[in-house]
C-alpha cells in the first residue's frame, strides 16, 4: 500500500506541476494568492533577478552552461542558485528543480536534480539508497549539510542552515534530522527507450520520504499518514522570489536522526555558525554594490 500510495502521489504531483508551469511562468491561481502579496514571476524574470543578485562563486567550476550550479572539490561542496518558492505552506520538499514542485518547496533552484547528484559525486559523495517501504527503511548515503545564503532588503549578507526553515507542523520546533545522499534512481521510457533520472520530477531535497529522492531525511515522515509532517517556518524565511544560493556540503558525521537517542537531543550543527568558506561564496556582481553585515 505504501509504495502504491507514493506512486500515486508522485504522478499527481508531476501532473499538478505541469499544469502550473504554463505560458512561460508558474501560474496556478491557488498558489498566486500568497500572503506575501508578491506576483509570481516568469522563469526568465527570476533568472535575471538571480543573475543581478549573485556573482558566480569564486574558484568554483560550473557544471552546466545553462544551469546555475557549480562545484568546489576541495571544500566538497555543490553550489546552486534559486529563489524562495513558498514561505507559508505544508512541505514535502525543502528544495526542488525549477518548474516542478514549487507548491510544496521552500526553495526552487535553476538546476536539475541529476546535476546536483553529479556534483555530489564529483566532490566525493557516496550515494546510498532512497527510503524503502513495507517495512520502512530510511534513506542512506553520505550526510549532506545544506546552507542558504541571501542578501536581505538592506543588502546585507544573511545565511542559515536549511533545517531552520522547516518546522514540525503544529509546533515551533524546526527540523533536526540530517539529509543524506540517497541518490534517487533511473527509469527507461518504454516508448522512446530514453533513460530518465527520477528526481528530475521534483524530489531533490525531501522532508517527506520518497523512493525517488536525491536527498532525504533519515526519519520517517509521511504527510498522508500523519507520522511526521512539516511546514514552512514562515517567520524565518525571506519574501517569496528572494534570490537564494544553496550550498550543499558533504559531512563525515553520522546523520543525526538515524538512532533512537538522537530524538532526545539537539544536534550541534544547528547551533554552529555558517562556515566562512560557505559565506565567501555570497558575492554580488561587480556592478552591484552590497553592504556586508558585521
Amino acid at each position: 500500500m505504501q509504495a502504491t500510495r507514493r506512486h500515486v502521489l508522485i504522478t499527481a504531483s508531476v501532473v499538478f506541476s505541469a499544469v502550473a508551469y504554463c505560458a512561460g511562468s508558474w501560474c496556478s491561481p491557488a498558489l498566486a494568492q500568497s500572503d506575501d502579496g508578491d506576483a509570481w514571476l516568469s522563469p526568465a524574470d527570476l533568472r535575471a533577478k538571480i543573475s543581478n543578485a549573485f556573482a558566480p562563486p569564486k574558484e568554483c567550476r560550473a557544471l552546466h552552461p545553462n544551469d546555475r550550479i557549480w562545484i568546489h572539490k576541495d571544500q566538497q561542496s555543490v553550489i546552486a542558485d534559486g529563489f524562495i518558492a513558498q514561505r507559508q505552506a505544508p512541505l514535502e520538499m525543502f528544495a526542488c528543480p525549477a518548474g516542478t514542485k514549487e507548491h510544496e518547496s521552500v526553495v526552487s533552484i535553476f538546476a536539475k536534480s541529476r546535476f546536483v547528484h553529479a556534483g555530489l559525486l564529483a566532490v566525493g559523495g557516496k550515494p546510498g539508497s532512497p527510503a524503502k517501504f513495507e517495512p520502512f527503511r530510511p534513506a542512506t548515503g553520505t550526510t549532506v549539510r545544506i546552507y542558504a545564503l541571501w542578501f536581505d532588503e538592506k543588502g546585507e549578507k544573511q545565511s542559515t542552515i536549511a533545517q531552520k526553515w522547516v518546522r514540525k507542523m503544529g509546533t515551533k520546533e524546526n527540523l533536526t534530522s540530517d539529509w543524506v545522499f540517497g541518490g534517487s534512481g533511473e527509469y527507461v521510457d518504454e516508448s522512446t527507450k530514453e533513460r530518465h533520472y527520477m528526481a528530475d520530477s521534483g524530489e531533490l531535497v525531501c522532508v517527506a520520504n520518497f523512493g525517488t529522492s536525491t536527498l532525504d531525511i533519515v526519519v520517517r515522515s509521511d504527510q498522508g499518514n500523519d507520522i511526521l509532517s512539516f511546514d514552512t517556518y514562515t517567520d524565518r524565511i525571506p519574501k517569496r522570489n528572494t534570490p537564494i544560493r544553496l550550498v550543499f556540503v558533504l559531512s563525515s558525521d553520522k546523520p543525526h536522526g538515524s538512532s533512537a537517542e538522537d530524538s532526545q537531543k539537539e544536534p550541534e550543527f544547528l547551533s554552529q555558525k555558517t562556515p566562512d568558506f560557505v559565506l565567501n561564496w555570497l558575492e554580488a556582481p561587480a556592478s552591484t554594490t552590497k553592504k556586508t553585515s558585521k
